[in-house]
């Protein structure tokens, strides 16, 4: 999973995100091997990232402080969710005895949000932040969101993402995530991942093709439905965001009917849907009010 392209630039920093790579690329073998304790290889894992993560956190942290980098409170709050849900998934493992369903949840919880992390934020450390890019369409903002976590969890082009009106793709064969909403913005964004896109994509992202799609493959696709979300909900306002909580993420059913706005999305790794069904407060309304136009 870890790619040189990946290194920020400062030896201290890049040696432990290869760490953070190896010790996650080491459970994921480790869990995929037929006759291993999941209790032996996850407990290790999760006492070594509080520890770990805790000092490498506090050491970007410093280095951020010491070159004066803008959006380092942002930054900060990343950490301190991460650590909030290792946290979370060690409870849950300890209260299952370490079950193989919340072990694979734990494990493709991490590997998502470490490539995310890892591609995105750390990499604009140090950098000038870039100018906002201005949307004339809320599709425009959701092919941007979708291509920008392609383009950090899998290394695809992030340019390879835009909006199809006729495709083959039956959505017969596919799961589909729903994200619910609070505050701002209520209501759902649901992803349709067809099972040909998910083999590509876990493909990319760790180098195998699932046998098929379980508990591991799943926990990815949440996370990475959650992370694009919460880019589509943060950028359907130029002006000012929206204040929003994630309420839930979950494997659900093809929506029907309704106040939805289907977008199908060509992504390198294959067609998928994106179906919103939200509300938004008057002010962060003014990308999704042209639907119509």
């Amino acid at each position: 999973m870890w790619r040189e392209a990946l290194r920020i630039g400062v030896d201290k920093i890049d040696e432990q995100h290869k760490t953070l790579f190896e010790t996650t690329e080491a459970l994921l073998k480790s869990i995929r091997t037929d006759g291993v304790d999941p209790r032996q290889e996850c407990a290790p894992v999760i006492l070594f990232l509080k520890k770990y993560a805790l000092r490498h956190f506090s050491d970007e942290e410093a280095y951020q402080e010491s070159i004066d980098c803008a959006g380092i409170e942002d930054h900060k709050l990343l950490h301190e969710e991460f650590v909030q849900t290792v946290l979370y998934h060690e409870k849950k493992l300890v209260d299952s005895d370490f079950a193989e369903k919340d072990v694979n949840e734990f494990t493709g919880m991490l590997i998502a949000w470490l490539l995310y992390h890892v591609a995105g934020a750390d990499q604009r450390i140090g950098k000038e932040p870039e100018d906002a890019e201005r949307l004339s369409h809320y599709t425009e903002l959701v092919s941007r969101s979708v291509g920008d976590v392609m383009n950090k969890v899998a290394n695809h082009d992030r340019e390879s993402v835009s909006v199809v009106e006729s495709h083959n793709e039956t959505f017969a064969d596919s799961f589909f995530v729903e994200v619910g909403l609070a505050g701002d913005i209520t209501g759902s964004i649901i992803f349709g991942y067809p099972i040909s896109l998910i083999n590509n994509l876990v493909f990319s992202m760790m180098g195998y093709a699932p046998d098929k799609i379980g508990d591991l493959e799943f926990a990815i696709l949440t996370e990475v439905s959650e992370i694009a979300g919460r880019l589509i909900c943060d950028g359907l306002s130029e002006k000012r965001k929206p204040v929003f909580d994630v309420t839930s993420t979950v494997i659900t059913n093809r929506p029907e009917g309704g106040q939805i706005e289907r977008i199908a999305l060509k992504t390198a790794a294959g067609i998928m849907e994106v179906d919103l069904a939200v509300t938004l407060t008057d002010r962060f309304s003014r990308l999704y009010a042209k639907k119509r136009d």
